[in-house]
């Protein structure tokens, strides 16, 4: 059945046609239309307005956030962490004063996503408002679009899957697709923050502002009949806009985002009068700034910008064939069709007034989304991105935010992509065909959790891999002593499944000897989600001494004026929780108490997966001994900003344990992971520390192979997020490498088949003339900081 009569049909010479239609161009419509078109379909991206970008883009500016806001080394990767790569090498950034509100309306950022697309094959339509479906049965079949900058109609047939990444829906909804707004009631699903019964609040719109330090004095008169000033509220209480201190001497251009309303009326169809009422609110808030208590402070800055658009948090969300929940989102769920993941805070703007109450519902562990929250569960052929995808009210406080976004974006462009190969619709993709998806995803550099590339054709697992160096958890140097004069112990982020031995370095300066108890603790949960203002204190590394619980406590006795090694007996093999790799907070502890004529080793280098702590006798939290790395910086690319924050670096008490966690062994690189989830397990090869360059890392086949493609993964994930080079951090990942050699051996001789210099991505796939060869290495030249982080790399294939 046509939803339209064949009035609405525009003139033939006006029609176009491709596999794929992408509606709406911000981040998760970029991502989803980049990932298909590289997938060989024909797709269309079309978008009403001007610029490409959505909330992000030059219009509005907020910032792309997603789970690495809230997770150690989780920042999303995939075809949203390349174009980032892109912005911040090409400095495609608004540049604001240092640590300001990390905001962004540059047009360079603009044209770095424009050229991805392009390079897609994608056809870009800006100016295009997508107004109506044209409906067959279930399916989406054409797509009536206004081209605004030139009045005219068109129609876009589609002969495989519409993606509606709008954030409205329009068309998803004109076309009979289910959609809910509001907030269910807590009966529904019963999600814990949920309200009693169900109403029609959404969370609110905000306008973006620029002001700028104009070095002498600039007067406001605000326009008449403005409403009272009135702060957003921060968890019921606290004013979230304290104005004194934003406008120091020393800054020259910040961010405003301080308005919020709407939540209360309908976001679609009552945008324009929101946006009014946002300017009115901004106009309230700029004269409390320059005419209240800040007027010293703010005397020579002036509003210069106001973003011409709203930036709208929620509207529609469509129904799938599964609702993602609080619930699923603060239990750190897996899903079978896990398609990517999620962790950002549940970030709820509830309507207050005409304003907003910002409440945080939970910090969730990292989450799977599914892939059947991501199509409709009544039109067969349409997908969906962004905002308005299948998810609760609660749930969707989180799913949100635009990395998250842009992730669920390059899985739901892949999803189309197979559609269209297959003939098949997204219902029938996650029924008969998820297995490949998933994997087609990891190959295109997609982060999905849990999940390993499992790949026949790649060569790489069947090769010894071996390296120059590499770093391991049991190999170390003594560096000094320290007294066991309290409570001291080790921390590690990653343990054997059964722990068969355990080696102190411990000295005794008595001619009596000593007796230990090594306390051996795992971190105790009492839930996988944490509330803000724990977040806050500790993030995920909670140094409470409750929170780790006793499992064991082996004794052993150090014989007088004894130096070395010493084994702490076990009665048998001891059995560990398995370490939970998407869970900073899963850790392991080994402690002794204060014992005056003890001395427990310090190893010289630094542990990446594990860091020395200690605490008085009475103190109840442990304290982990780490400095800023001092190292010197070896980068030398401009940094367009603050110079970052060097890395920390923890001690690590000297501990052997048999068998030893994987640390940065070459064999890391065939795994099957192509990537970290936090401290541990690094899936990675490294280097040892000071050891020189070059560092290479070779691969022996039982006998010789053909193959014509290398694809190298190497690492660019910081620990904290603002350090990312796309946040606050420099123009490349100072652990990335920068300049290197591919090589080949034949008949004993070495030769060179790729040489890369100047590298600055984490993913670089190199085709070659098909070669038969014994051997293949990856030979490190340069790395970006090698002083500081040595070679690595997280994986090779090989095809």
């Amino acid at each position: 059945m046509t939803t339209h009569p064949p009035a609405e049909r525009p003139d033939p010479d006006d029609v176009l046609a491709c596999d794929v239609l992408v509606i709406g161009a911000g981040v998760s419509g970029y991502c989803a239309a980049i990932q298909a078109g590289r997938e060989g379909a024909d797709v269309i991206l079309v978008e009403k307005d001007a610029v490409l970008g959505g909330n992000s883009g030059p219009n509005v500016g907020v910032h792309i956030s997603g789970a690495d806001r809230y997770h150690h080394f989780s920042s999303e990767t995939g075809v949203i962490g390349e174009l980032s790569e892109h912005k911040a090498w090409c400095v495609a950034q608004t540049q604001l004063s240092p640590r300001a509100m990390n905001y962004n309306i540059s047009r360079r950022w603009e044209a770095v996503v424009q050229t991805a697309l392009e390079a897609a094959g994608v056809r870009v339509l800006k100016r295009h408002y997508a107004r109506a479906p044209i409906v067959e049965g279930n399916r989406i079949v054409a797509v009536v679009v206004e081209d605004i900058a030139a009045f005219r109609t068109r129609r876009i047939d589609v002969r495989h899957c519409v993606v509606e990444a709008s954030g409205d829906g329009e068309v998803a909804a004109r076309a009979g697709a289910s959609f809910r707004t509001g907030a269910e009631a807590r009966s529904e699903l019963g999600e814990r923050s949920a309200p009693d019964e169900a109403n029609a609040l959404v969370q609110g719109t905000s306008l973006v502002a620029i002001a700028h330090n104009t070095g002498h004095p600039v007067p406001f008169v605000p326009p008449p009949d403005l409403p009272p000033f009135e702060p957003r509220l921060w968890n019921h209480h606290k004013p979230t806009n304290w104005h004194k201190g934003w406008f120091r001497p020393e800054r020259d251009l910040v961010f405003l985002y301080v308005t919020e309303t709407g939540g209360h009326l309908d976001t679609v169809r009552d945008d324009g009068q929101i946006y009014e009422l946002l300017l009115k609110q901004l106009w309230a808030e700029w004269d409390d700034i320059k005419n209240g208590a800040t007027a010293d402070e703010a005397r020579d800055w002036d509003l210069v910008w106001v973003s011409p658009k709203a930036g709208k948090r929620e509207s529609r969300r469509f129904l799938g064939d599964y609702v993602l929940t609080q619930t699923d989102i603060e239990a750190g769920r897996d899903f079978p069709d896990a398609v990517t993941y999620g962790g950002f805070d549940i970030d709820m703007h509830e309507p207050h007034g005409a304003n907003a109450d910002i409440v945080s519902y939970a910090i969730p562990p990292l989450y799977s989304i599914p892939l059947r929250s991501l199509y409709s569960r009544d039109i067969a052929n349409l997908l969906l991105a962004g905002r308005l995808v299948s998810v609760s009210h609660i749930a969707h406080a989180s799913v949100r935010v635009m990395r998250t976004g842009g992730a669920i974006g390059q899985s739901v462009g892949m999803a189309a992509a197979l559609c269209t190969h297959k003939a098949c619709t997204p219902r029938q993709l996650a029924e008969r065909h998820i297995d490949e998806l998933r994997q087609r995803l990891l190959q295109a550099d997609a982060t999905i959790l849990h999940l390993a590339h499992a790949d026949p054709t790649d060569l790489a697992p069947t090769a010894r891999v071996h390296a120059t160096s590499e770093e391991t958890f049991n190999h170390q140097a003594l560096g000094t002593w320290l007294p066991l004069d309290g409570h001291r112990g080790l921390i590690a982020y990653d343990w054997p499944a059964e722990l068969r031995t355990i080696e102190l370095y411990l000295k005794n300066t008595s001619p009596e000897p000593q007796t230990i108890e090594l306390a051996i603790a795992q971190t105790r949960y009492e839930r996988p989600w944490q509330h803000h203002t724990e977040f806050h204190k500790w993030r995920w590394r909670d140094p409470r001494v409750e929170r780790f619980e006793e499992i064991a406590r082996p004794r052993a006795t150090v014989p007088a004026n004894f130096e070395g090694w010493l084994p702490v007996p076990l009665p048998a093999p001891l059995a560990l929780r398995p370490k939970q790799p998407t869970r900073e907070d899963d850790r392991l502890l080994l402690a002794l108490a204060p014992s005056p004529d003890l001395n427990w080793g310090v190893a010289a280098r630094p542990c990446e997966i594990a860091v020395s702590v200690e605490r008085a006798p009475d103190d109840a939290e442990w304290h982990a001994r780490t400095r800023p790395d001092d190292t010197p910086c070896d980068a030398d690319y401009p940094d367009p900003a603050a110079p970052p924050r060097p890395p920390i670096i923890g001690e690590r008490h000297m501990v052997r344990l048999d068998p030893a966690p994987p640390v940065g062994e070459a064999a890391n690189a065939v795994n099957g992971y192509a990537r970290r989830f936090g401290t541990a397990p690094t899936n990675m090869w490294v280097s040892q520390r000071g050891e020189p360059l070059p560092q290479a890392l070779t691969l022996e086949f039982p006998a010789p192979v053909a193959f014509d493609t290398v694809h190298l993964t190497f690492d660019t994930l910081y620990d904290d997020y603002e350090d990312m080079p796309h946040n606050h951090g420099p123009r490349a990942a100072g652990m990335c490498v920068k300049d290197y050699r591919l090589e080949v051996e034949q008949g004993g001789v070495w030769r060179s088949v790729v040489e890369v210099s100047g590298n600055i991505h984490r993913v670089r796939v190199h085709r070659i003339e098909r070669i038969a060869a014994k051997s293949l290495r990856l030979v490190v030249l340069a790395v970006h900081e090698f002083a500081r982080y040595g070679a690595r790399l997280y994986q090779i294939r090989v095809h």
